[in-house]
Formats: C-alpha cells, sequence, structure tokens
C-alpha cells in the first residue's frame, strides 16, 4: 500500500473544501470559461478537466484515453501516490477500471455472465426485505443517521449477496463500510487496517471458489476458462473493485437522493402522491446529485486534442460527471432545476463507453426499493440539523455527506 504523507493539502476548487457544500456554481464557471481547463493538485500532479457534458461523453469513448496508469509518466504516478487514498485506488490491482483492451474485454465477458440482468432482478425481494427489517428499527427510534443506519447497511449487503458472501458475515462487511466511511478514505492507517482485515477473510474465500464453486458472482468469475481464465490475481482485484464500487457509489447517492427530495418539498410530494414517478424520478435524481463527481482517471495515449484543447502524451484528464449532469446546452429546459417528472433525464452517472458500469440495473434497483421504502414507512421524515451544518465529503470523486441526520417521525400506518 503507497504511504501516506503527514499533511495532505486541500483540493483546489472545485474540488476543495470552499466547494463541497455546492460546487455548482463552480462547475457552472468551468463550463462557461470553455469546458476544458487545468488544474494543480499538487506538484507534478496538473490534470485537465472536461466539464461540458458533449465533451465529458466524448472523453468517456475516447480509446486514445487509457485509464491504466502504466501508460502516463512516473511523475504522475509518484503525484497520485503522495495523495489521498480515495486518489491512490487509480494504481491499485488490475481491474475493470484500470485496464484497457484486449484484458479489460476479456474481464468485462466473464463479469456480464456473471453479473446478469436476471441476478439483478433476484435481488428486488431481498433487498426490500432488508430495507423492511432496517426501517423497522429505524422506527424505534426518533432520530438517525440515514447514511450510517440505512443507505450504507443497503449498498453492502447488496453487493454482499452479489459477491455470494454469507449473510451471517454481512454484519461484518457493514463494520468495515462504515469504518471506512468513517476514515473519509483519507486515513491511511484506517484504510491500511480495514483492507487488512478485508483480505484476511476475502483472499481465502475468493480462491476458495476455484475449488468449490457456488451459485454466485465470484464463483462465475473463478470458473472462466480458457483465454477468459483470470489469474488470481486479476480475480480478487476484481472482486475487491467490485465490492468498492459497488457499495460506496450507491450508499451516498441513496443519502443524496433522499436528502435532495427533503431540499425539494414540492417535488417529494408529487412522488409521495405518485409513485409511478419514482423510476423517472431515480434518473432525475441521477442527473441532479449523483454521487460519482470524477470516475477512474483517464491518460492520453497520444497527443491528442480534446475540446480544442491540445492534450500531451501521458497527461491525466478527468471527466467532471457532477458538471455534465447540469449543463445547459444539454438540459435548455432548465439543468439546474429538480423536475421528477422531466422526460429528458440524460446523465453519464454510470460512466459512458466501455468503462460504463455493470452494476447500473443493480444500482437503480436497490436506489428504488430503497427510496421508495423509506417515503411509504415515514410520512413525516425531516432532516434533524440545519441544512448549512450538513458536512459534505472533500475529495476528488465522490460526493455525499458524512453523515445525513433526519428525525424520522412517526411511521406510516
Amino acid at each position: 500500500m503507497p504511504e501516506q504523507p503527514i499533511d495532505v493539502p486541500d483540493l483546489p476548487a472545485p474540488f476543495g473544501a470552499a466547494d463541497a457544500a455546492d460546487p455548482y456554481p463552480s462547475y457552472d464557471r468551468l463550463r462557461a470559461s470553455g469546458g476544458m481547463r487545468r488544474i494543480r493538485i499538487r506538484p507534478g500532479l496538473a490534470p485537465w478537466i472536461v466539464s461540458r457534458y458533449e465533451d465529458v461523453r466524448e472523453v468517456l469513448g475516447d480509446e486514445r484515453l487509457s485509464t491504466d496508469p502504466a501508460t502516463t509518466t512516473e511523475e504522475v504516478r509518484a503525484a497520485i501516490r503522495r495523495g489521498r487514498a480515495e486518489e491512490q485506488v487509480a494504481l491499485l490491482g488490475r481491474n475493470l477500471l484500470s485496464v484497457d483492451p484486449p484484458d479489460h474485454t476479456r474481464m468485462r465477458r466473464v463479469m456480464s455472465r456473471a453479473l446478469t440482468a436476471r441476478r439483478a432482478a433476484d435481488l428486488e425481494k431481498p433487498v426490500t426485505r432488508l430495507a423492511d427489517e432496517l426501517l423497522d428499527e429505524l422506527g424505534r427510534r426518533s432520530e438517525a443517521d440515514l447514511l450510517a443506519d440505512y443507505t450504507l447497511p443497503v449498498a453492502v449487503s447488496v453487493v454482499c449477496r452479489i459477491i455470494g458472501i454469507p449473510e451471517r458475515d454481512h454484519g461484518l462487511f457493514r463494520g468495515w463500510g462504515r469504518a471506512l466511511v468513517r476514515a473519509e478514505l483519507e486515513d491511511m492507517t484506517a484504510f491500511d487496517r480495514v483492507s487488512d482485515e478485508m483480505a484476511e477473510y476475502f483472499v481465502p474465500f475468493i480462491l476458495g471458489k476455484r475449488r468449490s464453486p457456488g451459485d454466485d458472482l465470484v464463483s462465475v468469475l473463478a470458473s472462466a476458462r480458457d483465454e477468459e481464465r483470470l489469474d488470481d490475481h486479476e480475480l480478487i482485484s476484481l472482486v475487491y473493485q467490485l465490492f468498492f464500487a459497488g457499495h460506496e457509489s450507491s450508499a451516498y447517492f441513496m443519502a443524496n437522493a433522499v436528502l435532495t427530495l427533503l431540499r425539494h418539498p414540492a417535488e417529494l410530494a408529487r412522488l409521495r402522491a405518485d409513485p409511478e414517478l419514482l423510476p423517472g424520478a431515480i434518473e432525475e435524481l441521477l442527473r441532479y446529485e449523483g454521487s460519482v463527481k470524477v470516475p477512474t482517471w483517464r491518460f492520453a495515449k497520444q497527443d491528442l486534442v480534446i475540446a480544442g484543447t491540445a492534450v500531451a502524451r501521458g497527461e491525466p484528464v478527468l471527466a467532471l460527471l457532477a458538471s455534465a449532469g447540469r449543463d445547459p446546452e444539454r438540459h435548455p429546459e432548465g439543468a439546474g432545476a429538480l423536475r421528477i417528472d422531466r422526460v429528458d433525464t440524460a446523465h453519464l452517472a454510470f460512466s459512458h463507453g466501455i468503462h460504463h458500469c455493470m452494476g447500473a440495473a443493480v444500482g437503480r434497483l436497490e436506489s428504488r426499493v430503497a427510496v421508495s421504502r423509506l417515503l411509504d414507512r415515514f410520512p413525516d421524515l425531516r432532516l434533524s440539523v440545519p441544512e448549512d451544518s450538513l458536512r459534505w465529503r472533500v475529495n476528488l470523486m465522490m460526493r455525499g455527506v458524512r453523515e445525513l441526520p433526519v428525525t424520522v417521525g412517526r411511521p406510516a400506518l
């Protein structure tokens, strides 16, 4: 594991503490300035940022850009190592987010056989049961942290079920998930400790699926043969990536979705009055307040031009998904407004191109179930603190509150 520096300075706009609660004015300025600019994160690391919808979409699908850190310079890799843990993830392991074709094609083909539409659909009943159990517990309390007590446990248990973790051990993984959230992925001591504990569980569990496969995703990955076979390092790295990417982004999005609805009481009332609006509302919430600000780092494999700007070989490029969703050129009917019945909800919250999120269907399902069950059970749900006192994560890639204190109110009869 790369070493963490003693002091990690604040990130620059639009990712730093000053913009954490509301980065959207900074995104507006980025788009107005031409949509492509360079920011200096620390010495040796000055990536380009793309912020307009069409440019972001182009970058995400551009084969001249790589997600493999081996394609950039050692100076850039060293600068990433000196950063926060959530930045360093780009340098760890070989998985779908850090390799290019043909390895990416091979891994994605195996994953597509494991993460089927049927497997996603089969999650609805157990997710509903889990949500109701958690809401029963919330109903016995007057206040709760909706992130730690509801959306995080839902997200962790869903990804555990997909991976094939026995239900008796889901609580263990929920504890690890909470520890990582509390560490904000910036405390490398906590990150290392949790990673070591997870490795003690995960490695024998994953490799054991080669000997005794079951009916789960890891078994399908472990049983791949011939040219699709994953070596042990690839298999372990892929499952780790699935756990981290699968639970964190979902937990934060579900919390963001609920918070956004509480901040827009008229839209919340419309949704309560017409639950049929929920699928479209989830898409609008993904556009308006998705949890992933920036997906995996991209690195130029050759000199090229993006949005009229020359980018040199090896330079990093960041695609600002959160800005793309509110681009008025893509949504001239009012990009900065939340409308749960919006017809055109085009967004890039699940990325685009060969790195489009393979768990998108699962993310949509668990969000729909978790949000609908919560709203059904607690008609008087409200924030228990002033909006301006909410603490937001300060990082490069993820958007979300550090906790979401709510008063649940009386359960519906």
